[in-house]
């Protein structure tokens, strides 16, 4: 760097932040990729990149893990005191899953380098200040502007124990300011000690930060009042005492206070306005409600209001889409925005769709969105997940009339709304297993078939078996829904070529691996082709090879090889009973 851009940075009122670096003809796209799944950081301004000339720089926010991590420690930092990626190696690797998940071409190189403060940080005093102040103190990510819970970093200590630690240590400061130096350093040591002798399951490396809020999600065992209570005690309530003897309130009483305070402050830690708790959500419910609870501000658990503005409504943003949801009574995974994108950029323009299992619209959103589709017909039955949809069809300003939405069991309302020989495209997205929807599927899709999108939990040493066999079941379900006399005459008429259903081929074109449900067992999506051999997409190399004449099921394999389904299939540990009862056993 030459001497008088060295003086230029140095002049600069910012800070050292990490950068995309793009090319200047890509910088007005890569802000708005960025702006929509919360990612630039708009506390800076783009400038031109300070070691790669062709590129303009923008400052974006990683997550809450390591982004004050590389703030505090620099760029020398390679590894950490407790074996986890370095901040460096944490950015690139945020950057590569962002590559590859919304498939981002223009980003040319992650870097670090010094941003300017935005206009709207510079025209603000108190933004400006706070910003001067931050040195030494978590401000990107961590300890919002109003909390004095931030602190420099503590030398051994992970992620989540540093947030215990501060959050403390402030409260502790707040009731002990005459006691002397080396006794707040003692009492530090002390709590240090205390922090690090905690089980993982009570103080997890890290917390999860959730939603377009920043909602502070803990684990199950994370932080129970008992736990929280001794440490306040011994670190906090006892130093009331020592410095105060004369204080009348019952250590009861300042207990409850003390209590929360502490949930205040880890709330602000994150920059965050609520606390929420994971729960276990009863694997016998049909309905799967969240197993959410409320911790602070609002202590209810599960309030009695839902709905939009309830203490448990949330907002998620993925890929520019809206998803809010009240999280005490929905369930919703991040591990799906992959498979939601893919599935939306499936979707043709002008297609009908059938979402078997819309919930709050995880699969209909992008398929109206970003596919493009003429109409959903989706169906649910948990009615707050309804309430939830609708409101996110108005909230993604997509046209009421391009959406159907149905109460109740798919199965039963496909069959009331006579919702056959209908669908170009059918989402069947239930866990652990959708095969009590597949005749159902059978029966909507149109007169010359369509895609089946079948998600469930499948061993994965049982992938490849359970892609045979649901090749196969879906066949024999066509052999039986497209011969009877009445169905013939539903979907194809006096079509004597299609009276027998033998001219449809199942084709399971490809298995995607969504996410990880358990150590042996995985959550496999297949888009498996139901329907004449005319309707495969011509551009597919392994759907040309398909003999048009074939009369039973094909799996494409991996490599574009062709295996046909024997007759007879072992089912997989993941199928149904007979009665169509599913087993548990194998998940675990």
């Amino acid at each position: 760097m030459t001497t008088t851009k060295k003086k230029k940075q140095q002049d600069i009122r910012g800070d050292q932040v990490t950068v995309l670096c793009v090319l200047k003809r890509n910088a007005k796209s890569a802000k708005q990729a960025l702006e929509g799944i919360h990612a630039l950081h708009k506390k800076y301004r783009m400038i031109p990149s300070v070691n790669f000339s062709d590129c303009i720089a923008v400052p974006i926010i990683l997550p809450v893990l390591f982004d004050e991590e590389e703030k505090q420690q620099g760029e020398d930092i390679r590894s950490t005191s407790e074996g986890e990626p370095s901040p460096e190696n944490f950015a690139h690797a945020v950057v590569e899953e962002w590559k590859q998940t919304y498939e981002w071409d223009w980003i040319r190189h992650v870097d670090r380098q010094l941003c300017p403060y935005s206009t709207a940080v510079m025209g603000n005093q108190h933004h400006l200040n706070a910003s001067n102040n931050s040195q030494g103190q978590f401000s990107d990510g961590l300890g919002q502007q109003d909390s004095n819970a931030g602190g420099a970093l503590v030398e051994g200590l992970t992620s989540g124990q540093q947030a215990l630690y501060h959050v403390i240590r402030y409260l502790a400061q707040e009731e002990r300011e005459q006691q002397s130096k080396q006794q707040q350093g003692n009492n530090d040591i002390s709590l240090k000690k205390d922090i690090q002798s905690l089980d993982m399951t009570i103080c997890p490396k890290k917390l999860e930060v959730f939603g377009d809020d920043r909602t502070v999600v803990l684990p199950p065992t994370a932080f129970p009042i008992s736990t929280v209570d001794q440490l306040l005690e011994a670190h906090v309530l006892q130093s009331i005492k020592v410095a105060d003897d004369t204080n009348n309130e019952s250590s009861s009483s300042c207990l409850k206070r003390l209590r929360q305070d502490f949930w205040k402050q880890l709330a602000a830690f994150y920059k965050s306005q609520r606390i929420a708790r994971r729960g276990k959500v009863d694997p016998e419910s049909k309905i799967r409600e969240s197993g959410h609870r409320l911790i602070w501000p609002n202590s209810q658990g599960i309030p009695d209001e839902t709905g939009p503005g309830a203490p448990g409504w949330i907002r998620v943003t993925e890929q520019g889409i809206g998803q809010s949801f009240d999280m005490c009574r929905v369930m919703f995974s991040r591990g799906n925005i992959s498979e939601k994108i893919r599935f939306g950029k499936l979707v043709q323009p002008g297609e009908r769709l059938l979402d078997m299992y819309a919930g709050i619209g995880y699969y209909t959103l992008p398929a109206l969105v970003i596919g493009k589709a003429a109409h959903v017909v989706a169906c649910e039955w948990n009615e707050h997940a309804i309430r939830a949809l609708k409101f996110n069809v108005k909230d993604n300003k997509i046209s009421e009339d391009r959406v159907t939405i149905l109460k109740g069991d798919c199965r039963v309302v496909c069959q009331e709304h006579g919702l056959v020989n209908q669908f170009d495209r059918i989402s069947l997205g239930l866990l652990p297993s959708a095969e009590g929807g597949w005749r159902t599927a059978i029966k909507a899709l149109g007169p010359n078939g369509g895609w089946l999108h079948i998600h469930a939990n499948v061993p994965v040493a049982e992938v490849n078996d359970w892609s045979l066999w649901m090749s196969r079941e879906l066949w024999n379900l066509v052999q039986e829904e497209r011969s009877s006399d009445e169905v013939n005459e539903q979907y194809i008429g006096n079509n004597e070529e299609d009276a027998s259903g033998n001219k449809w081929i199942v084709v399971c074109h490809y298995v995607e691996k969504v996410k990880s449900f358990a150590p042996t067992v995985a959550h496999f999506v297949a888009d498996v082709y139901v329907g004449r051999p005319s309707g495969l997409n011509s551009s597919s190399a392994s759907c040309q090879d398909i003999d048009p004449s074939c009369t039973t099921a094909v799996v494409v394999q991996t490599d574009g090889t062709l295996i046909h389904c024997p007759e007879t299939v072992k089912p997989p540990s993941c199928a149904l009973s007979p009665d169509g009862v599913l087993s548990q056993e194998w998940m675990r």
